[in-house]
């Protein structure tokens, strides 16, 4: 099945916009959000995605298009 193979998380290069520390995607059933495990901070993809690098490009190849 597609998609299903796929992580659910993935570390990016992308730095916090509070901590500056590299932010983790993460998909749950309905959403994609980035967190920062180091200060907690959970956000939208939408605001980091001006900053998309490979990791997230990657992440979001197997990610289902209505969890954007």
């Amino acid at each position: 099945m597609w998609g299903s193979s796929w992580k659910r998380s993935a570390e990016t290069t992308i730095p916090c916009k509070k901590c500056k520390k590299p932010l983790t995607v993460k998909r749950s059933c309905q959403h994609v959000y980035m967190e920062c495990t180091h200060c907690g901070d959970k956000s939208d993809i939408a605001a980091y995605l001006r900053e998309m690098d490979d990791a997230l490009e990657a992440f979001m190849e197997g990610v289902y298009c209505d969890r954007i």
